[in-house]
């Protein structure tokens, strides 16, 4: 009885300590001389959307497709040597079917052959593997929800090998010998209904090949780019376009590739030759690329320009983009945002009041970017350090944005 009579004391105790505390702050807030932010960290990237065109070196393949049907051994952005193999010409669909059945079987009967390989498991522990396994599958989970099925398919079948590796050393199989001459009738069986030998086509030179024939190959001089005016760009983004070719492709013979766009005289002051930019193509499975401001061609009292950035990236969705649309992204920056009406003047030097305490407290600050209705400020900016004490301004602080009389040290009533 006595220990519950001293419980409701204490308990209200502090519900009379938390009512007050509350009080105050209210009293506080609502009675204060001055409204307050608190200063946080904020990180802005500007960026713009831009409609061009994307440039490559390309060459036109002389191989046509005629009284066949073309089946693709490399997939689009592949790099290739002289003498790759790059599309098989067959009599019928009926061989592209059996031909596809005989590959996928031969891709199961190696990975096979691969996981129970002497060199492969001489040298496998289960721990190992174990985080092999893991990194696989979040590896195949990123790239799902990427929806990159070309990267997929190379993960599905280093995770198969890895886990037949696993039951060979773990000693739950001794070998996959008779699934893999199981596999090997089968391929005997979908080769024999093979009719005729296709004819092959092999790239000639190096570079990276691409299927897709648009007829805007060869418009371009691409050793003049720094030439390129608007009203060429213009006509070039708006020529027609080839809808089907009997060829089999093209190659692109450098790794850099460009993509341009007009733009008015007034955005090209944004542009400078040698800056990197990140561009944006909204491709699903397709990561935004760094990219270069290669050219900012301007001729004066022109309306417009023309500016072309430079990327070596490559990757199947970007080899086949021709007239799009990008996000240019440029350098984000961060500080801490403070409102432009919280800005004022000790003397010379720039800075915001802060309530510090029962007083005003004048920190100086360097903007590093301004937009409407804000400014951000560089964190701990070494110009503020005083010894081991930090003058500037820091994050959670209560600036003070509206009010007048501001001076340093003021007492707040």
């Amino acid at each position: 009885m006595k220990n519950t009579f001293t419980q409701r004391i204490v308990l209200g105790t502090l519900a009379l300590f938390l009512l007050g505390y509350v009080g105050l702050q209210i009293y506080r807030y609502t009675n204060s001389q001055y409204k307050t932010e608190t200063a946080n960290p904020y990180t802005v990237a500007e960026s713009t959307k831009l409609t061009g065109i994307a440039l490559r070196r390309e060459i036109l393949l002389d191989d046509f497709i005629t009284g066949g049907v073309a089946t693709y051994v490399t997939s689009d952005g592949s790099k290739v040597s002289p003498g790759t193999t790059l599309a098989e010409i067959y009599d019928s669909e009926e061989d592209i079917a059996n031909i596809r059945t005989l590959r996928e079987l031969e891709n199961r009967r190696q990975l096979l052959e691969k996981a129970q390989d002497p060199g492969t498991t001489s040298f496998a522990h289960t721990d190992v593997l174990n985080k092999q396994i893991f990194s696989e599958l979040g590896g195949i989970i990123d790239a799902v929800n990427r929806e990159s099925l070309l990267e997929l398919k190379t993960m599905s079948d280093k995770l198969l090998v890895l886990m037949n590796t696993k039951q060979i050393a773990t000693g739950k199989q001794t070998d996959f010998n008779g699934a893999i001459e199981q596999l090997k009738a089968e391929e005997e069986y979908y080769r024999g209904k093979i009719e005729a030998e296709p004819d092959v086509i092999k790239a000639p030179q190096p570079g990276y090949f691409i299927r897709t024939i648009d007829g805007l190959e060869d418009k371009v001089d691409m050793d003049a780019l720094d030439e390129l005016t608007p009203e060429e760009l213009v006509k070039l983004i708006n020529s027609n376009k080839i809808s089907a070719s009997k060829r089999v492709g093209k190659l692109m013979t450098s790794h850099l590739w460009y993509f341009a766009a007009v733009v008015t005289s007034d955005e090209a002051s944004r542009y400078r030759e040698g800056a990197t930019v990140t561009l944006d193509f909204n491709i699903s499975g397709q990561k935004p690329v760094p990219a270069t401001v290669k050219y900012v061609n301007t001729k004066r009292d022109e309306p417009d320009a023309v500016v072309i950035f430079e990327t070596d990236y490559i990757s199947e969705a970007l080899v086949n983009l021709r007239v799009t649309q990008v996000e240019v992204r440029f350098k984000s920056i961060t500080g801490l945002r403070v409102s432009d009406s919280a800005i004022r003047f000790n003397g010379t030097q720039k800075g915001v009041y802060i309530v510090l305490g029962e007083k005003l407290v004048f920190r100086p600050i360097t903007v590093i970017y301004e937009d409407v209705g804000f400014v951000l400020c560089r964190e701990n900016d070494p110009e503020y350090m005083s010894g081991t004490v930090y003058t500037g301004l820091q994050q959670f602080d209560e600036v003070v944005i509206g009010g007048t009389q501001l001076y340093n040290d003021k007492r707040l009533k």
